[in-house]
C-alpha cells in the first residue's frame, strides 16, 4: 500500500513531453535573443512550440468546469496566430 497514489493515476509521459518542449523553447529563446539578427528564424518556432505547450495544458484541463480551461485555448490560439504572422513576415 505504501507508494500508491489515490485517485487519478499520474501520466508521466505528458510530464516528460511538457519538460522536453519547455527545454526546447528555452534553448531556442536563448539562441534567438543572444543573436537576433542571425537567429531571427527561430521566433516562429518558439511561438509554435509555446502553442503546443498551451494545447497540452488545455487537454489536461478539459475535464474542469468553467472558463479557466478556455483561457488556455484562447492563449494557444493567440500564440498560433503570432507564430503564423511572424513566419509570414520573415519569409516574405
Amino acid at each position: 500500500m505504501i507508494g500508491r497514489s489515490r485517485g487519478k493515476v499520474p501520466n508521466h509521459k505528458i510530464d516528460i513531453l511538457y519538460g522536453v518542449i519547455a527545454l526546447i523553447i528555452f534553448i531556442m529563446s536563448v539562441m534567438a535573443l543572444g543573436n537576433p539578427d542571425e537567429n531571427m528564424v527561430l521566433f516562429p518556432f518558439i511561438f509554435f512550440f509555446a502553442f503546443v505547450l498551451r494545447i497540452f495544458v488545455f487537454i489536461e484541463r478539459r475535464m474542469e468546469e468553467g472558463k479557466r480551461k478556455y483561457i488556455q485555448l484562447v492563449i494557444a490560439l493567440a500564440l498560433l496566430i503570432l507564430s503564423v504572422v511572424s513566419g509570414i513576415s520573415l519569409w516574405t
